[in-house]
């Protein structure tokens, strides 16, 4: 088989295998204020990511059902970066239900997607004890690789590409 058909065929399986699945443009991550409340920090790229869940996904120690504690709704989510408080929320991002303090022995997973599931954000998944560790002006985030519970703290301008307005 020829070199351009070769790679022409492995272009082709790899659209066919991600053609279906939801793109991603943008991230979520967390942040605290000064007063130690904490805040949602959301990177939507393409300003598409509508719809934000807060779930219960079980004890550190094991694992069990999601539990929807909270979601927020916004069908005129801007491009760029949006921050707003996660019990209280702001503007157009308001949760549908109060938000109880957090347990510390429970992981929670913070998730952002358009309501058709054509794109996604990539979400956090977080325990209180990372939340502590946090202070105002670095951002908690996913860490990229094998451990989707890895976590790294960095600051607004390393959270914000410079092709995401």
């Amino acid at each position: 088989m020829r070199p351009s058909r070769l790679l022409l065929a492995a272009a082709l399986i790899c659209s066919l295998l991600t053609g279906c699945s939801p793109g991603q443009s943008g991230q979520i991550g967390l942040t605290v204020d000064d007063s130690g409340a904490t805040i949602v920090v959301l990177r939507d790229c393409k300003g598409d990511i509508d719809e934000l869940k807060l779930l219960d996904v079980g004890r550190t120690e094991s694992t069990g059902d999601d539990t929807v504690l909270a979601e927020w709704s916004n069908k005129k989510s801007p491009k760029g970066i949006v921050q707003f408080p996660l019990a209280d929320g702001a503007g157009r991002w308001k949760p549908n239900q109060p938000i109880a303090a957090f347990d510390v022995t429970k992981r929670y997973s913070l998730q952002g997607r358009k309501d058709n599931d054509t794109s996604k954000a990539i979400g956090i998944t977080f325990t209180p004890t990372m939340l502590g560790g946090v202070t105002a002006g670095m951002i908690l985030r996913s860490k990229q690789g094998l451990d989707p519970y890895a976590t790294e703290a960095v600051s607004l301008a390393d959270f914000t590409p410079e092709d995401c307005g």
